[in-house]
């Protein structure tokens, strides 16, 4: 069976970033060799470098989930993040 990946190439650290819609509304997804800032429901993310972003979009997180697993000889983590729309503070 072939491999839809190399795993020699993935990175150990995964952000998924879910919209209103769960886990049918992937709305980015990126990639890192260090691991993220830990976030916590009710937390406020900014990404600015999804598509469409802009200051006056921010996202409120509603839930979040972990996954771990093997590719290879690497262990990958992998968190999801799941938000709605909220207003900006300030």
């Amino acid at each position: 069976m072939t491999s839809r990946f190399h795993t020699d190439q993935l990175k150990r650290y995964s952000l998924e970033l879910y919209g209103p819609g769960g886990a049918d509304d992937l709305i980015w997804k990126i990639d890192s060799d260090d691991p993220f800032t830990p976030m916590a429901r009710g937390d406020r993310l900014q990404p600015l470098d999804v598509p469409g972003s802009n200051p006056g979009l921010v996202h409120e997180i509603t839930g979040i989930e972990h996954l771990i697993w093997t590719a290879g000889e690497q262990v990958r983590y992998v968190t999801r993040v799941y938000t709605c729309p909220a207003k900006p503070l300030g």
